[in-house]
């Protein structure tokens, strides 16, 4: 069975896949706000949780640079429809 903590990252990598998969039907002059928006709620949700603000800048900032980093595979791999192999 998976501890607490590793559900939770699963949970968090679905969920912005999810994201990135709504990122990459978005033209691409909208992603980049599509993605600070996601993240700028991550961070608010991590100031709720108790983090303190530089925690919650870092939180927000992985949560940029990941989603960033999976919509750009995703581009790679032939997007939505898939690879091109």
């Amino acid at each position: 069975m998976n501890s607490d903590s590793e559900q939770r990252a699963e949970r968090l990598l679905e969920q912005l896949h999810q994201w990135a998969m709504e990122a990459i039907d978005l033209p691409r002059e909208q992603r980049d706000a599509f993605v600070v928006q996601v993240a700028a709620k991550y961070y608010d949700d991590a100031v709720r949780n108790g983090l303190t603000t530089m925690q919650a800048e870092d939180w927000r900032k992985n949560v940029d640079e990941w989603l960033h980093s999976l919509i750009e595979t995703i581009e790679v791999s032939g997007g939505a429809a898939g690879g091109h192999a």
